[in-house]
């Protein structure tokens, strides 16, 4: 019989401290000897974040903790407690085993390749969103495209992996096994941020947020074994359900899956196809509610004061996230905000506080970028708090709300000039009406606000770094956004010609109708003299009106 348990094989890839080569581990000598890796280090984020959640919610069954504060620096400083956890791997031990013939882990015991004429049978690529599932682009896609086909093979370890990151991450769409279309699993696209600390160990003590319920949670593997009528009977009665608690929502089972195991004639074990239907439809919001929130979803405040809804925070195709980095922070005293930040940072910060630790917090941002049901990429964002974050959350959370008031003031005076610049080239100083839609275009096609927002991520970055000496970060700070304004409405003026015509629309302000308008230069340097009054007050800097 083929076996192969995620206890004991090596599938999960660690990076070890002393620096040396990844290699593998199971996750019973994961959660035991963390202390000597450094973290988990798959090619892939989504897998890392997946292995992550996977690991966290076996430490959270296993250990049934942290109940508070204090347990959780307990273990932060002295170690999980190991008898419990060898006394729960013994008790689970084959519920972990891939191949189980009874309950293979996190699959449907009976999705077999023969099952209905062969309607359930699939490529383990649909398990893997940048590998060619059916939800990528053709270009990532060879099944996607005319005549494309794929019949390579995934080792056991491999295949859990895939297997993780697909229960994790896969979108929603047509599916036709089971239902028409099946959801998306809970956090596919929402941007998951994680702590980390200077081993493996003290990140998984970071992201093991404190929760009440934790008796009646469970994990995938404590479930009963799933089959096809159990999950069927959910689409056929109009069923979903309602995750107990923190292990149960990280080990969902989004997708009904049975990897099926061959050998090669080698007498190597591996795995090309699966059986693949929709999974156990999730009731409720994908990020949980109450005090079953995700803890690694941010939930941002609606733009529309008459939907009171909260919404989680996802990566963007067209900014990095620093430039919303207060999502992610407490609001300061005595500030209302409707910001959900995360639970694993917001615990973080409580930890490292209470154990006293010198230094400042890394943490990383992950999520899968999707338009219209379809990958297009991922993305994995690293950020580093100094200690300021930890020993004043709610004044540093202050000088980051000041900083990004600072640039986006200054990058809409910034925009604003460059509309105003790309009218005036386009009706001739005046001569004619300009086509909104041909200004449009223009401004679309100068660099300059563009080019602002890249190069301001070093800048604060440095700013970020220097936050234990917050004034003189803020200085350095202000003196990069005027500078890199100033670069990029250079770039914008030689964009749009840079000849002495053009230069005249930048300089030359007209009265319109009796209405004096500003020159595009003037725009820019009202937003920059609004740049300098905040310095001198400590205000945020008011927005600049075109």
């Amino acid at each position: 019989m083929i076996t192969f348990n995620l206890l004991h094989e090596p599938w999960i890839p660690i990076r070890p401290v002393n620096g040396g080569p990844v290699s593998e581990v199971g996750l019973r000598d994961l959660i035991l000897h963390a202390r000597t890796y450094s973290r988990i280090d798959d090619p892939s984020p989504l897998v890392t974040v997946a292995l992550l959640r996977l690991t966290l919610a076996l430490l959270h069954r296993a250990l049934r903790g942290p109940k508070n504060l204090e347990q959780a620096a307990e273990w932060y400083t002295h170690g999980f407690p190991t008898d419990r956890l060898e006394a729960y791997c013994q008790q689970w031990d084959d519920h972990f085993d891939l191949f189980h013939p009874e309950r293979p882990f996190w699959q449907v015991r009976d999705l077999t390749l023969d099952l209905e004429g062969g309607k359930y049978r699939s490529h383990w690529t649909r398990l893997g969103t940048e590998v060619g599932s059916a939800n990528t682009l053709p270009l990532f896609n060879v099944a996607g495209r005319p005549g494309g086909e794929r019949t390579d093979a995934l080792t056991p370890a491999q295949a859990a992996r895939r297997l993780a990151e697909g229960q994790t991450f896969l979108l929603g769409g047509l599916i036709k096994r089971f239902t028409t279309a099946a959801k998306a699993a809970p956090v596919a696209t929402l941007a998951l941020t994680a702590a980390q600390g200077n081993d493996l160990h003290e990140t998984l003590c970071l992201n093991l947020p404190a929760y009440a319920g934790q008796d009646s949670d469970r994990a995938v593997w404590e479930r009963e074994p799933l089959t096809v009528q159990s999950v069927r009977a959910f689409y056929e009665d109009e069923l979903s359900e309602v995750p107990t608690g923190r292990a149960d929502r990280y080990t969902w089972p989004s997708r009904s899956v049975l990897l099926i195991p061959d050998t090669n004639e080698a007498g190597q074990v591996h795995v090309t196809s699966i059986g693949f239907a929709a999974g156990i439809p999730l009731e409720g919001t994908a990020e949980g509610s109450g005090s079953n929130i995700d803890p690694m979803v941010t939930l941002r405040p609606p733009s529309d004061p008459k939907k009171p809804e909260r919404f989680p925070l996802k990566l963007k195709r067209e900014q990095l996230l620093w430039r919303d980095l207060s999502a992610l922070l407490t609001g300061p005293e005595g500030e209302q905000t409707d910001n959900h930040p995360p639970g694993t940072l917001t615990f973080a910060q409580k930890l490292l506080d209470w154990a006293g630790r010198p230094g400042g917090l890394s943490l990383t941002v992950t999520g899968l970028l999707s338009d219209q049901g379809k990958a297009f990429a991922y993305r994995q964002e690293g950020y580093t708090f100094p200690h300021a974050f930890i020993s004043d959350p709610e004044a540093f959370t202050t000088e980051i709300n000041r900083a990004l008031s600072v640039s986006k003031a200054v990058g809409q005076g910034l925009n604003s000039a460059t509309l105003r610049l790309a009218a005036e080239v386009v009706s001739r100083g005046g001569e004619r009406e300009p086509h909104k839609d041909d200004v449009r275009n223009l401004a679309q096609t100068l660099p300059g606000v563009g080019a602002y927002w890249a190069a301001l991520e070093v800048p604060f970055r440095v700013f970020l770094a220097g936050l234990d000496s917050p004034e003189e970060a803020s200085a350095a700070w202000r003196a990069s956004v005027a500078r890199e304004a100033r670069a990029a409405w250079v770039m914008n003026v030689q964009g749009a010609g840079g000849d002495g015509q053009v230069l005249g629309f930048a300089f030359r302000p007209r009265r319109t109708e009796g209405k004096y308008q500003p020159s595009p230069q003037g725009i820019l340097d009202r937003a920059l003299a609004s740049l300098n009054a905040a310095s001198r007050t400590g205000a945020p800097a008011p927005e600049v009106p075109s």
